[in-house]
């Protein structure tokens, strides 16, 4: 290290490097070679000691590492194979610290057999080799092809080996290796269908017998073609037997778009070569809403396009060209381009940007950008919200306003606003709106046109925010005759304005004393399915006084309801007991089982033993249950197992070793370990970044479970094993998910919110499907299958993973559609059988006493205060 960069602290040092990209690899004479480029964080040339491990079934080696200037070697040989293990992962280390990796781009290839096994590799913080199609073999034998037939609706194959029902037709990518649905047509003779989903790109053949796999290899006379409306297909022995699916594409010489006229925009186009033309015309593709609209051009190549066709849904399109019912992409790399779509264009009440663009492919785009609003309060008090608000000049003839909305209801109050202001909120209106006593009020800072419709809104981000779960800014007391209404101006996580509000009856005595021996338990407030109940129902025999708390509205409320001690959420014996309770044990935040706020400046809140019982194990998205979101933390944070302890809740969200204690979840003592279940069960989790209806329904998540649930694949396969699909949505989107809405087959149902308890649905199956969701956890303990669906996994950890997603994702991982489909049916042949052995990282105990070890840890704790 240079004798400079000694001046400055550890932690500045670390800080030098900016990221480290992976920028190549090689595999070459039995080494992986992982080349990677230091991008620095200042122009200061620092030279630093790298080095580089693996780690394998938690044994860490050192790998060889050389460093000159910006450019870091890492060396794998491939005798770290010789054992086939499930998973690799390399880190480097600079200062002795891990370092975070990114992929610069897909260029390289990250699928590989080795040792009769196929590798993937991904980067995610650390670059990442994981099995895949864990019971196939991969031989080094060949299959001959004694000829190839391409047809429009798919590929004859014939073989000089004998085939049957059982044999697949594999296709492997640089990036994935995907299996084809393919017909058996006679003994010697497959034939592959759905050509039209095919990834265009080259590819290779693979044959799969049972277990065993064999590469493709042919002897055709020449290269087989076929010309199909939206690809070109080329099958070829080079020498094994390889598909190329390539896009149709027209290059243009010139490009030309004339300014928006009468909500008309007219787009000539010139291609390179003269063209032979058949009803042409051009199709304005929405990738996010899968529509496409048709606008006919003239013998010129000339298009008047109704701007609304362009600007529907706000989404970015792209254009294509159809000619003879063939669809050419658009190539205007090297075309003249004139663009009179300049500036900014008014759309009812909006000033939109809209413009075509060249996209990263080449190919031409449109995009289209709505206005945004800058908004912030700089201060709060005395209930006045100090703040600014810009942009009104991009809407038309419009107004500023600030937006109170009830969370449950979406009853508002909207209110005009200047630029800047200084706005006292208005009590009153607030009570007027609130749906329940405990409820949160949203606010937003919104855009009202002359008709009195909101154009647009926003959050409202707090300057000076300081998040705290258990802590406000500011508050304003209510009394009424019969109660008190408390008002409370708090911040989300991301800093945004809200007010919470609870409701204290004067009938209730708020002058008590705490006892330990009282214990208030629950979960999220409509729900009694999973660790707050089962530790409730494992207390009944205990020297404790144990209450559960539930709201009336609940669908499990009823299945509950006449236990002993079960309580309703609000109710005056509620509130007798919340006020009462000594130790507090929740599977969320205690918002969800108190009537009042969590916070030490009510009743003695500051006295309560604070248990957090989970709803699953840590380690994959960021949860927000870090310790410096509390004034008062919890006092016992449970976790499955030391590596959750360590590597998340204390290294990472800053509890002491004694406060986190590795008990296992409450509610794995009721999931039996031998019970194999029927059926498949797909449950995937919510998107934060979706908050309304209309985002949903554009979303890719829905259109990506909504084609799942479509695909005729899928049915085939279930049709023909006799298996079924039970659908089981996230509740929010329940309503959108059913059968009146999304095509299927009759060997997919859909399950609704509490038609069974979640714990049920995973006993009852015998394979379950999900993508981050921590109920995966629960299914690899009872020695069931799991399949994960990571279609956007960039996007759901954007704000990081806590823990390698090897440790944590227990099964197989399927990025697209079609590898998903083909883990299903692998698994239904393989009788649902697991492939995962060892899950002592994950789950410690497994042992049925997970409750015990628990209330023994409360008892042992509290006792000691």
């Amino acid at each position: 290290m240079s004798r400079f960069t000694n001046y400055f602290s550890k932690h500045v040092r670390e800080r030098f490097t900016k990221e480290i990209e992976l920028i190549e690899i090689n595999r070459s004479k039995g080494d992986f070679i992982f080349t990677y480029k230091v991008l620095p964080f200042i122009n200061l040339r620092v030279i630093s000691k790298y080095t580089a491990s693996v780690t394998i079934d938690n044994l860490e080696m050192d790998l060889p590492c050389e460093f000159k200037d910006d450019i870091i070697t890492v060396r794998l040989s491939e005798t770290y194979f010789k054992n086939r293990p499930d998973n690799f992962t390399i880190q480097l280390f600079s200062f002795g610290q891990p370092m975070r990796i990114k992929k610069r781009s897909n260029k390289n290839r990250t699928q590989y057999i080795v040792n009769g096994k196929l590798y993937n590799i991904k980067v995610k913080k650390d670059v990442h080799i994981s099995k895949r199609y864990m019971s196939l073999e991969f031989k080094n034998e060949n299959v001959e092809v004694n000829d190839v037939i391409l047809q429009k609706d798919g590929i004859m194959i014939k073989l000089n080996r004998d085939v049957d029902e059982e044999t697949s037709l594999f296709l492997s990518y640089p990036h994935k290796f995907i299996e084809l649905p393919t017909t058996l047509i006679n003994k010697h003779t497959l034939k592959v269908t759905g050509l039209e989903n095919l990834t265009y790109g080259i590819s290779s053949f693979y044959l799969a017998q049972k277990e065993n796999v064999y590469t493709m290899i042919g002897h055709l006379n020449e290269k087989k073609e076929l010309f199909t409306d939206f690809y070109a297909y080329t099958i070829d022995t080079m020498p094994v037997l390889t598909l190329n699916v390539k896009e149709h594409i027209v290059k243009l010489r010139e490009f030309y778009v004339s300014e928006i006229t009468n909500n008309i925009v007219t787009m000539k186009i010139t291609p390179e070569q003269e063209i032979l033309l058949e009803q042409p015309s051009i199709s304005i593709y929405n990738t996010k809403l899968d529509t496409t609209k048709k606008i006919v051009l003239s013998n010129e190549l000339q298009a008047e396009i109704p701007i609304e066709d362009l600007i529907d849904g706000f989404t970015n399109k792209k254009i294509n060209f159809i000619n003879s019912n063939i669809i050419y992409q658009i190539d205007i790399h090297s075309a003249y381009i004139e663009d009179e779509m300049l500036g900014q264009f008014r759309y009812e009440d909006e000033y939109l940007t809209t413009h075509f663009y060249r996209r990263k492919d080449n190919y031409l785009g449109f995009r289209v950008s709505r206005p945004r609003i800058k908004r912030r309060i700089t201060d709060i008090k005395n209930f006045k919200l100090q703040g600014f608000i810009k942009g009104r000049k991009s809407f038309h003839e419009v107004e500023n306003v600030i937006i109170f909305e009830d969370r449950h209801s979406q009853e508002t109050v909207v209110n005009t606003i200047n630029d800047k202001f200084n706005y006292e909120i208005n009590a009153q209106e607030i009570l007027n709106i609130m749906s329940r006593d405990k409820t949160i009020i949203d606010l937003y800072i919104g855009i009202r046109n002359k008709e009195g419709k909101i154009v647009t809104r926003a959050k409202l981000p707090y300057k000076n925010s300081n998040y705290k779960k258990d802590n406000f800014y500011d508050l304003k007391i209510i009394k009424e005759k019969n109660r008190d209404v408390y008002l409370l101006i708090t911040t989300t996580p991301f800093n945004n304005l809200k007010i919470e509000t609870f409701v204290v009856p004067r009938s209730v005595d708020t002058n008590v004393e705490r006892d330990r021996d009282i214990w208030l338990l629950g979960e999220r407030i409509d729900t009694a399915q999973e660790n707050g109940y089962q530790l409730f129902k494992y207390l009944q025999d205990k020297p404790v006084e144990a209450y559960y708390v539930i709201d009336e509205e609940s669908k499990d409320y009823k299945k509950i309801m006449h236990e002993e001690n079960v309580l309703v959420f609000g109710s005056k014996k509620h509130y007798e007991i919340s006020l009462k309770a000594g130790v507090l044990l929740c599977t969320h935040d205690f918002e969800n089982i108190l009537p009042y706020k969590p916070s030490k400046e009510f009743f003695n809140y500051n006295e309560t033993y604070k248990v957090f019982l989970q709803h699953g194990v840590l380690g994959r998205k960021p949860a927000e249950y870090h310790k410096k979101y509390y004034d008062e933390p919890f006092d016992i944070f449970i976790v499955s197992s030391d590596s959750e302890k360590y590597d998340v809740v204390v290294n990472t969200m800053g509890y002491e070793e004694n406060e986190v204690k590795v008990t296992g979840l409450a509610r794995f003592d009721r999931l039996p370990m031998n019970y194999k279940g029927k059926d498949i069960l797909l449950m995937p989790t919510w998107r934060d970044w979706i908050n309304t209806d209309e985002r949903f329904l554009n979303s890719e998540y829905y259109y990506r479970y909504k084609n799942l649930l479509e695909n005729e694949r899928l049915h085939d396969i279930l049709e023909k094993y006799n298996v079924n699909i039970n659908f089981y949505p996230h509740y929010r989107a329940q309503p959108f998910f059913n059968k009146e809405l999304i095509n299927t087959s009759e060997h997919i149902r859909f399950i609704t919110l509490g038609e069974k308890s979640v714990q049920e649905l995973l006993i009852d199956h015998a394979l379950l499907i999900t993508d981050y969701s921590s109920v995966s956890f629960d299914f690899t303990m009872m020695n069931k299958p799991v399949v994960y669906y990571h279609f956007d996994e960039d996007r759901f950890f954007n704000r990081g993973i806590l823990r390698p997603v090897n440790e944590t994702f227990l099964g197989d991982i399927a990025e697209t559609e079609e590898l998903l489909i083909s883990y299903i049916e692998a698994s239904i042949k393989n009788n649902f059988e697991t492939n995962v052995e060892d899950i002592s990282e994950i789950i410690k105990y497994r042992d049925h006493n997970n409750c015990e070890r628990i209330y023994e840890a409360v008892i042992s704790e509290k006792n000691k205060l």
